[in-house]
C-alpha cells in the first residue's frame, strides 16, 4: 500500500484566536467517507466519548459534529494536527506506518496569534507521533528523560510571545488501555478503581476531566463563557 492522505480539517477549522487551549493529533486516517461525523477523531468518536463522560454529558448523545463544535467553542478549545500530507504504508491509522510528506508549521502561527496558553497533544514521543512532530521537527527541541517523565513542558515566552504549556495526555483510544494500565499514574491510583468493571476507563474519565478542567453534572471554568456557537 503506498496511500497519500492530505488533511480534511486544518484549512476548515483553524485555531480560534479566542481559544485558550489546543487539541493537537498527527493526522485522521485515510477514508473520512466512513467517519461518523466529519471532523478530527470523527472515525471512532473516542476521544469526544471520553470528553462526554468526563464533563456530564456537555456534548451530548448520540454524539454530532454540532454537540461536539458547541462544547469545544463554550470551553476555549480548538483542534489541530501536525501533519498536512502524509504517505501511508499500509491500511493502519497507526502513527508508525506513515511518512509525513507536509507538516503544520502554520499551525505555529496561528498559536502566535490566539490566546492558546496550553498545546494538549494526543500522543507523545514515538516516531511521527504529535509531540514529536511538534516539539523536535517544528520547535527543533530535544525530548529529555525528565520531559519523558513528567510529560509537560512550560515554553518561555520568546516561544509565542507568552509562556505556553505543552501536555502530552494519555490516548483517548482503548488500544492504549494495556500500556496505560502498566503506567506508573494509573498505578498509584488504581486502588480507587478497584471496585469496577471498568477501572482503565474509569480512571481516564477523571484523569481527562482533570486535564481538561471540567467538572462532571455540568459546565465548570471560570475562564470560559457560556455563549454558544
Amino acid at each position: 500500500m503506498n496511500t497519500c492522505t492530505v488533511h480534511q480539517y486544518l484549512d476548515q477549522y483553524p485555531i480560534d484566536p479566542c481559544s485558550e487551549r489546543v487539541i493537537v493529533g498527527t493526522i485522521h486516517p485515510h477514508d473520512t467517507d466512513s467517519f461518523k461525523i466529519p471532523f478530527f477523531y470523527g472515525s471512532r468518536l473516542s476521544l469526544w466519548k471520553l470528553l462526554d463522560k468526563a464533563s456530564g454529558g456537555e456534548i451530548g448523545a448520540p454524539i454530532s459534529l454540532e454537540g461536539v463544535l458547541r462544547f469545544l467553542h463554550r470551553h476555549k478549545i480548538s483542534m489541530s494536527d501536525t501533519v498536512r500530507e502524509c504517505r501511508r504504508t499500509s491500511t493502519t491509522w497507526a502513527d508508525n506506518d506513515m511518512i509525513p510528506l507536509r507538516l503544520n508549521t502554520e499551525m505555529l502561527e496561528q498559536i502566535r496569534n490566539s490566546a492558546i496558553r496550553e498545546v494538549l497533544f494526543m500522543s507523545g514521543f514515538g516516531k511521527n507521533n504529535a509531540f514529536k512532530l511538534f516539539y523536535v521537527d517544528m520547535l527543533g527541541r530535544h525530548i529529555t528523560p525528565t520531559l519523558r517523565k513528567e510529560r509537560e513542558v512550560l515554553l518561555e515566552p520568546a516561544v509565542f510571545g507568552r509562556p505556553v504549556k505543552l501536555t502530552i495526555l494519555y490516548s483517548p483510544s482503548g488500544a492504549a488501555n494495556i500500556a496505560l494500565a502498566q503506567s506508573e499514574i494509573y498505578c498509584s491510583n488504581k486502588e480507587k478503581y478497584a471496585a469496577s468493571p471498568t477501572p482503565v476507563y474509569d480512571f481516564k474519565v477523571d484523569y481527562y476531566r482533570e486535564k481538561f478542567n471540567l467538572k462532571c453534572g455540568g459546565f465548570s471554568n471560570e475562564d470560559s463563557t457560556e455563549s454558544e456557537a
